[in-house]
């Protein structure tokens, strides 16, 4: 065995950091002669084989984790020149390669053992099986690398890859179990034996990196921006356009009107139709006994009444309409900041409470009195007279109003609606969508769910608002002295007596409008329970 010094060409470092390797200078190669073993007839390595399975190791990118055994004939001392073609391949030696890693999980380590012939090419020569019946004469084997696990992140160099393909040659003797493998590299690369079996190996997918990506975070939906209100507008119309809209709208219901007059005349002009009207005039008679007249106190009533429910009304639509309350209103008694509500639907409730006691006083007077027989029907003459009334009313040809002694049918049915059937919706679905409710009756809630009283309970508002619009305007049409000084004066007489009480109610009811305001309620709920935001 004879010792060669060779140069080394220095890569890349051990450590980050550090200096290149190998160090520095010169290695010893040890040069063994001798007879090799006949290896069995190697096939010729594809392209495709030499590509996916031979790598190409520069001496300079050998790592000390690999464990790489290096054994390299060198030539003449101190020359670097190597042989090429026919001759390397004729003085190639045999080799002992080292065994490393199966090539298949659960195999036998890689290459097996024994010994192969490392024959040395160049990037113009193909790489080609011995004969297995040629004896390898000694020569200078090529260095051995063990090949081990892969770099992370790297793969063989372009340029190697791109020598060890064009140096492949088809195949021209049958295929053998083993073969020897070395792609192609510069003058300073060193060559990685491998033995290739007869088939390709499938190749294989890369393992999934575990990723320690955090889940992303739900994010909270933005609220809707307040859309931004345009000087001049109205919501989406101009002041124009709202204008054009109410006069168009105006003369519509005007047009419509005046032909229902015409329709309405000419049909009670008919012959039936003027005997239906001699027989139902529009009102009948009440039964002995009846009150006439109105005592003070139903004029008090109606004040209270009319004071109450125009507030209840402004402040239900600010609970339908406001987005963030100017302040909460908590009850004393509260625990945990149960019945904790907004100052509007407190307010709301209050004049609830107050309407209802005025409205139970109102009943039980009625009563007590006799003043009921004005207003709940005691008869089915009731029906046709009311149809008589209407059609009287909408042909402008109005009934006669005595309103001291008797109400006509219309009116009747419609204060009995108003009274008993309106008034006890309005309590009985507001309760329901109160803090007064109980919340935890599972049964109670299932029987009477909250949609159902909010279905209905706005519908009553708008019964409210109209009956209101109505009575007023046919109080004042149909002699508004007289009918004022029935409902504020309790007396029969035309004078001003009644109209100047209704005007100090209407300047009531406006100055209660005004300083429904959370500045002013906020003191009076306070007494009640505590007030904050």
């Amino acid at each position: 065995m004879a010792t060669y010094a060779r140069t080394l060409r220095r890569g890349l470092p051990r450590q980050r950091g550090g200096d290149a390797w190998p160090p520095q200078g010169e290695a010893p190669v040890d040069v063994a002669a001798g007879s090799v073993e006949d290896p069995e007839p190697a096939a010729v390595v594809s392209e495709a084989t030499v590509v996916s399975e031979a790598t190409a190791v520069s001496e300079a990118t050998v790592l000390p984790e690999t464990n790489v055994a290096v054994t390299e004939a060198a030539a003449a001392p101190g020359s670097e020149v190597r042989p090429t073609g026919e001759a390397a391949a004729a003085a190639a030696p045999a080799g002992s390669v080292r065994r490393g890693l199966p090539r298949v999980r659960g195999g036998e380590p890689w290459p097996p053992s024994g010994t192969v012939p490392v024959a040395a090419s160049t990037p113009a020569e193909s790489v080609a099986a011995e004969p297995a019946s040629a004896p390898a004469p000694a020569a200078a084997a090529r260095p051995a690398v063990r090949r081990g696990l892969p770099r992370p992140g790297t793969a063989a160099p372009a340029a190697t890859r791109a020598a060890a393909a064009s140096d492949v040659s088809q195949p021209t003797a049958p295929a053998t179990p083993d073969a020897v493998e070395q792609p192609a590299a510069a003058a300073s690369v060193a060559t990685v034996p491998a033995v290739q079996p007869t088939a390709a190996r499938p190749s294989r997918a890369p393992l999934a990196r575990p990723t320690s990506a955090r889940p992303a975070a739900p994010t909270r939906p933005r609220p809707p921006s307040a859309p931004v209100r345009k000087p001049g507008r109205f919501g989406d119309y101009t002041s124009g356009q709202l204008v054009g809209s109410a006069v168009v709208g105006g003369f519509g219901l005007l047009l419509a009107a005046t032909l229902a007059v015409v329709v309405v005349a000419w049909f009670i002009g008919l012959p039936f139709m003027r005997d239906f009207l001699e027989t139902y005039p529009g009102e009948y008679e009440l039964p002995e006994g009846a009150p006439v007249g109105f005592p003070a106190w139903l004029g008090w009533q109606h004040f209270f009444n009319v004071f109450l429910i125009v507030l209840i009304i402004r402040s239900g639509l600010q609970i339908r309409t406001e987005k963030r309350p100017p302040a909460y209103w908590t009850p004393r008694w509260s625990k945990g900041g149960q019945g904790r509500i907004s100052l509007n639907a407190w307010f709301h409730q209050s004049l609830d409470i107050l309407w209802i006691v005025n409205g139970v006083i109102f009943v039980v007077l009625l009563f007590v009195t006799g003043q009921w027989m004005r207003i709940v029907p005691t008869s089915w003459e009731v029906f046709p007279n009311a149809i008589s009334a209407t059609l009287q009313y909408v042909s402008l040809d109005w009934p006669t109003e005595n309103g001291w002694v008797n109400y006509n049918s219309l009116q009747q049915l419609t204060y009995f609606a108003t009274v008993f059937l309106a008034a006890p919706l309005a309590i009985i679905t507001g309760v329901r969508m109160s803090g007064i409710w109980p919340k935890n009756a599972k049964t109670l809630n299932r029987i009477y769910p909250v949609e159902w009283a909010r279905a209905v309970h706005f519908p009553v508002m708008l019964y409210f608002v109209a009956f209101i619009i109505v009575h007023v305007g046919l109080v004042l049409a149909t002699g508004a002295l007289r009918n004022l000084n029935h409902m504020y004066g309790a007396q029969d007489a035309v004078n001003w007596v009644g109209f100047w009480i209704f005007f100090a109610s209407l300047v009531v009811i406006a100055v209660g409008w005004v300083a429904a305001r959370p500045s002013i309620l906020a003191p009076i709920a306070g007494l009640f329970g505590k007030v904050g935001r």
